[in-house]
């Protein structure tokens, strides 16, 4: 089957796209071709439950808009467009829904421009599911992957197993990047392209900048591997086969170390490259395809939040076959008068009909109404016991309050580890032992050869340049042309 190209529409920008390559166009070849755009995570309500496997297709779509509504924070005073993944789950009887919806009014605000230069859309799509036509256009096996979007305005990871969407978490932006780490943003990508999270071959006046960005980096991995956690059960996931990184073509070096502090250990992470010619624009190259496997019918489920969906020509419609009914009808009439009579009957039994289906239609909706009320009652029920169990174990609120201290505590831990590794690796130094003492101090026990002594001190001052309060020598001698010494390191 020949594929059709379509049209691959932004805010004032269209392309006509073939699966190859980008033409620019004018908006009037949506008349002729399919088109489509993409919305930003931050437009969306997203929501995650479990339903019955025994719902019918029709109960499941009912009780995604309930739980949406419910759960999902949606406005019951707005419209909404609202699409799912549903996950059959092998090891249980039920299904695990992952719901999206955006309403007409942030619909609106984000494709008004275009609607109004191309009257149509007929795919909008978001942004971090794309990532499914990547199988198809690599040809790649379907494993276990993760994809990392990094850009100035928008941040998250994104993880499929054997090639479909599994669940993605927002992660900073360039732009929120930039000011953790008290710079510009231009600066801030730079520093990232260049020298990434590893301060190896870095100048001494962007050290401080990739080290505050290694400790943000660290957070940011840190929900992405909880998030992988979470559906590890769920999926019998073993593990991260791959990891690719949607940099506009570029890696980030030390990306694979900060993973591995979060024992996701040997994670090749590779630059996300669809076209060759083309590296500097993969997200959209990404997007735009898979908005063309979906018009070609190759994708199994696609997702659509379009209202902008184009209507049939004229002469299909209901209202196209009831003109050309017409006009036959008064051809017909000026060849025989009795034929008004004659479709005068037929029509009044075609009125009976649809008066019969409009009263069938009325008692579905009012039972549907019902269940739906029935469905709000039990929901209020169940809040109401939450609110009661919540009430009853206050123990819980004392264990929340410290938390955040315990989290802090560990994370000065980890970035105290995470540094003597790194600077035990930049001077080649190996330990006999590491031994930390809680969040303020650590003793580390290196060896040098006689060639290689002036290591050691190199490596202390390292720590004094990491803003740590002290590094001195516990105890240091020379056993057969081999130096050994006992660190302490204060924080």
């Amino acid at each position: 089957m020949n594929s059709e190209p379509i049209v691959y529409l932004e805010k004032d920008k269209a392309w006509l796209f073939d699966g190859e390559n980008f033409t620019p166009c004018n908006y009037s070849a949506v008349k002729k071709y399919q088109a489509g755009a993409s919305i930003s995570l931050s437009k969306l309500h997203v929501g995650s439950f479990k339903l019955p496997s025994t719902l019918s297709q029709n109960d499941l779509q009912i009780q995604t808009e309930i739980k949406m509504h419910d759960e999902g924070g949606l406005n019951v005073d707005l419209d909404y467009e609202i699409a799912s993944f549903n996950h059959v789950l092998e090891f249980e009887n039920s299904i695990l829904v992952e719901a999206f919806a955006s309403s007409h009014e942030e619909l609106s605000a984000c494709c008004s421009e275009i609607v109004k230069k191309s009257k149509v859309i007929d795919w909008i799509v978001p942004s971090f599911i794309s990532y499914a036509s990547y199988y198809l256009k690599q040809k790649l096996e379907a494993k276990t992957d993760l994809f990392y979007y990094l850009d100035e305005d928008d941040s998250y990871g994104v993880l499929f197993h054997k090639g479909s969407y599994v669940s993605h978490r927002k992660t900073l932006s360039i732009k929120e990047l930039a000011k953790e780490i008290g710079t510009d943003e231009t600066r801030c990508k730079e520093i990232l392209i260049k020298y990434g999270l590893s301060v190896e071959g870095c100048p001494e006046s962007e050290q401080p900048f990739v080290e505050a960005l290694q400790t943000i980096f660290s957070k940011q991995v840190e929900k992405l591997v909880h998030t992988i956690n979470h559906k590890r059960g769920l999926f019998g996931l073993e593990g991260i086969d791959r990891a690719f990184i949607d940099f506009q073509g570029h890696n980030l070096k030390g990306l694979d170390k900060v993973f591995s502090a979060y024992g996701v250990e040997d994670l090749a992470i590779n630059p996300l490259v669809c076209h060759t010619e083309d590296t500097g624009d993969t997200h959209r190259f990404i997007k735009a395809m898979y908005i063309y496997l979906c018009a070609n019918k190759q994708i199994a489920n696609p997702l659509n939040l379009s209202p902008y969906e184009r209507q049939e020509v004229w002469y299909r419609r209901h209202s196209g076959h009831f003109m050309i009914a017409s006009s036959a009808a008064l051809v017909l009439a000026l060849i025989h008068p009795s034929y008004f009579y004659l479709q005068n009957g037929i029509y009044d039994e075609k009125i009976e009909t649809l008066e019969n289906r409009v009263t069938s239609m009325q008692e579905t909706t009012k039972r549907l109404g019902k269940k739906l009320k029935d469905l709000q009652g039990d929901v209020k029920q169940s809040k109401t016991k939450l609110e009661e169990i919540k009430n009853g174990n206050k123990v819980y609120q004392i264990t929340l309050d410290t938390l955040p201290l315990l989290m802090n505590n560990r994370n000065i831990r980890q970035k105290m580890m995470y540094d003597a590794l790194d600077i035990l690796q930049r001077y080649k130094l190996s330990t006999v032992s590491l031994e930390q003492n809680g969040t303020q101090s650590m003793n580390i026990h290196v060896i040098a050869d006689y060639r290689s002594r002036d290591k050691i001190a190199k490596f202390m001052k390292a720590w004094m340049n990491r803003g740590y309060k002290e590094a001195k020598t516990q105890e240091i001698y020379l056993d057969k042309n081999i130096y050994e010494s006992k660190i302490e390191v204060l924080r």
